[in-house]
């Protein structure tokens, strides 16, 4: 029996082919287009060498691989651009670097997230951390909307409640939307896409997270504590220096751009988001 299975997600494009007869198993793998690494293995009997064969391909479709059949040639990667590739490299980071990722919220600590996101970065060079404070600077941008501000009101601003209807104060700071801002991208991918969509997937129950801690200031500053881990530099701010002269143009602030249109507060938010205030009012005020 063989097996070619290629993996082209995202930055990858690798190959690993196994083959097995008797009890020998054959393994070549490695990037496209070099000849890979082999590996052979000896097993007691057949059937061991097919159970634990197909133990391996299972894996291997589960991270991302797929089969392409023994004679076809396999497919030209498109070149990704360096924004892609940036994109690809931040949301990995967040994500390697949560333990919790699907854990209840009370499972989950920011501040270990972040320990474990400068541990991750330090492994890599100045260039990556550039790629990664630039793009983290992009998502901050892309979350300075009046809806993901409408969601920090309910979250964290005071409120009053009436037979059920719910009235927020709408004040907030700008160094605390950036902190919420971050904490929000935090929670990976999957969730920073849908809550651009809409703000009530917040409550969709396919997220869970600990609503009294509701900022990450930190993620400002891991990409030049990874950088000092491995460079006894003077300046604090390496990265975030590098970013500004090679991109001027980013900003993240309420200084240098305007939302999309005001934020609404008081008693509007229950009509614009009836699931979320109702879901996030209870547990407010339990």
């Amino acid at each position: 029996m063989k097996k070619n299975l290629i993996n082209q997600n995202g930055v990858s494009d690798k190959f690993w082919n196994i083959e097995y007869f008797g009890n020998t198993q054959k393994i070549v793998f490695g990037k496209t287009g070099t000849k890979g690494r082999e590996s052979i293995k000896e097993f007691a009997d057949e059937m061991e060498c097919i159970r634990e064969s197909e133990k391996l391909i299972s894996q291997k479709i589960k991270k991302g691989y797929t089969e392409i059949p023994e004679h076809e040639e396999i497919p030209q990667k498109a070149e990704l651009s360096e924004t892609e590739k940036a994109d690809i490299y931040f949301w990995e980071a967040i994500e390697k670097s949560n333990k919790y990722k699907n854990a209840h919220w009370s499972e989950y600590d920011v501040e270990e997230h972040l320990e474990n996101l400068t541990a991750y970065l330090s492994r890599f060079g100045k260039e990556r951390l550039v790629l990664f404070e630039k793009t983290l600077q992009e998502k901050l941008s892309d979350l300075y909307t009046a809806e993901i501000a409408e969601l920090s009101i309910v979250l964290e601003c005071e409120f009053s409640s009436e037979n059920g209807k719910y009235t927020f104060n709408d004040s907030l700071s700008d160094d605390g939307f950036i902190y919420f801002r971050c904490w929000l991208l935090l929670k990976g991918k999957a969730f920073f896409d849908d809550i651009k969509k809409d703000i009530q997937a917040f409550v969709s129950g396919k997220y869970s997270f600990n609503i009294g801690d509701c900022w990450a200031e930190g993620l400002l500053y891991v990409a030049d504590e990874a950088y000092s881990a491995n460079h006894d530099n003077e300046d604090e701010s390496e990265i975030r220096d590098t970013v500004d002269e090679l991109y001027p143009e980013n900003h993240y602030d309420s200084m240098d751009r305007q939302m999309n249109r005001e934020p609404k507060g008081g008693a509007d938010l229950q009509t614009m988001y009836p699931k979320l205030v109702k879901e996030i009012g209870e547990l407010r005020s339990a």
